[in-house]
């Protein structure tokens, strides 16, 4: 079979072991067979094989050829593996709030974490909407320079202040869309002012409990500083802005 190497990377991506990886392509090539036929296409000693074809089988990946009185096993359709491992990844993305605030609360020392790409930028907005105990999260941005997928982000925040009563404050600079205008306007725990034009932000910026969140939305990074000194800081300067910021 044609680029079996890329094959089996491709196979080992989705979760399964570099063995079975070479299993699953053997059945794939020589079709409904028996377990020694496997290994010594797998180049596998039988004793090994027998295990991983078993463990292949309760997975899903394979199965039996019905009615056949030796064992013969047949390589089931690869979407199935296409479907496992996509469904590893949204469970983990699912639970990944939450890993995060365990791993939050456990940090004893300031942290800077930096993450990159779109799942990683939205993977912190994820993070923040899940902080229900958040007393108030103060932001600062501008309206000119979205991250594509923000509306997802922002549908997120505006969950978070709707079910909780977290109070949240914002300065935007530029031209702001009607949408999210009207959405925090319908918020009777959040206000809105704008900053004036000569003093553009470059990044979306995020306050919350001991941590600032920096969104590059141009790079596509965000920078995760978690510190109380540094928090108070910002927050003392974001009151200065607050103050000379104009009513929307």
């Amino acid at each position: 079979m044609p680029h079996t190497t890329k094959l089996k990377s491709a196979l080992e991506a989705a979760g399964l072991s570099e063995k079975q990886a070479r299993i699953y392509l053997a059945l794939l090539q020589r079709g409904p067979s028996g377990a020694s036929v496997i290994a010594q296409e797998a180049n596998l000693k039988r004793p090994i094989t027998y295990v991983i074809l078993e463990d292949l089988k309760r997975q899903g990946v394979i199965g039996l050829v019905p009615g056949e009185k030796k064992k013969l096993f047949i390589a089931l359709t690869p979407e199935r593996l296409a479907e496992e491992s996509a469904r590893k990844t949204d469970n983990l993305k699912k639970a990944l709030p939450e890993l995060l605030t365990l791993w939050n609360t456990k940090i004893a020392k300031p942290t800077i974490r930096f993450f990159e790409g779109r799942e990683g930028m939205l993977n912190v907005y994820r993070d923040i909407a899940s902080r229900t105990s958040t007393k108030e999260i103060l932001a600062f941005f501008s309206a000119t320079a979205l991250f594509p997928d923000f509306e997802e982000a922002f549908s997120l925040l505006m969950t978070l202040f709707k079910n909780h009563s977290i109070k949240g404050r914002e300065i935007i600079h530029g031209e702001v869309p009607s949408f999210y205008l009207n959405a925090v306007k319908r918020l009777p725990n959040y206000r809105v002012r704008r900053a004036a034009r000569q003093y553009p932000f470059f990044t979306d910026n995020i306050l919350y409990d001991d941590c600032i969140a920096m969104f590059s939305f141009k790079k596509k990074y965000v920078l995760v500083m978690e510190d109380e000194d540094v928090a108070r800081s910002f927050r003392s300067l974001y009151e200065l802005a607050w103050e000379a910021a104009g009513q929307l």
